[in-house]
């Protein structure tokens, strides 16, 4: 068994998802390092050469699939472990992400429980959550969650725009990966209304034939709910 503290690789496109992912097991006595695509994932991997790396699948530059086939070649890196973890674990991800050498995947929203659990099992240790440390998802820390809205408030004015312009061209495919990752990050910080709405979103552009008046419906309100959220942090300032 691992006696030692845990070097920990967090690959990301997602601030919050790093932030959560870093405050969750920094309290569990491990060492994060984090980046946000999977082209610096490799290039940090082989500088630390850490014992556990956990990636996302979706992320610019170099995705989680591709990122699993590098490391996979590379002598250094090759016995890594690595936790897969994605907003969008359909069986054609879950079968990429295997092949590609994925030792556990993980689908988020997550329970931290899980996660931990999926630490121990892949380093064989015995990681346990502090009381201090972040909860993903029923967070009595008001600082850390009130944090991560921030983050996501600041962030949502370019996530807006890419929403209307993706809109605009009728894009399925990519409004489908952003409204699947709303429904987790809603979920993550707290804005359950964004999560219900995404994942209606999410349900409606599934269809053959996509009402697109409904689409936009749900967008205006999305847009005025996180447009209210804001405020009211605001306010509390």
């Amino acid at each position: 068994m691992q006696t030692h503290s845990p070097v920990i690789l967090v690959v990301d496109d997602s601030e919050i998802v790093r932030t959560s992912l870093t405050n969750l097991l920094q309290g569990c006595g491990c060492e994060i390092i984090s980046c946000i695509d999977g082209l610096e994932g490799i290039q940090k991997a082989l500088l630390h050469k850490p014992s556990l790396i956990i990636v996302d699948i979706l992320m610019p530059n170099l995705d989680g699939i591709k990122m699993l086939q590098v490391i996979k070649i590379l002598e250094e890196l090759k016995r890594i472990p690595i936790l897969v973890l994605s907003a969008n674990i359909n069986k054609t991800n879950v079968l990429a992400a295997m092949e590609a050498g994925a030792d556990k995947i993980l689908n988020k929203p997550f329970k931290e429980n899980d996660l931990i659990k999926a630490v121990n099992e892949l380093l064989d240790c015995n990681i346990k959550e502090s009381e201090k440390s972040l909860v993903l998802y029923s967070s009595d820390d008001d600082d850390i969650k009130n944090d991560l809205q921030k983050m996501f408030l600041d962030s949502f004015p370019l996530q807006k725009k890419n929403i209307i312009d993706l809109v605009g061209q009728r894009n399925k495919l990519k409004l489908k990966n952003i409204f699947h990752e709303l429904k987790g990050i809603g979920s993550t910080v707290g804005f359950p209304q964004v999560t219900d709405i995404s994942r209606k979103v999410e349900y409606t552009l599934a269809n053959n034939e996509v009402d697109w008046n409904t689409i936009i419906r749900d967008c205006e309100k999305l847009f005025l709910v996180v447009d209210k959220k804001d405020y009211t942090i605001d306010l509390e300032n």
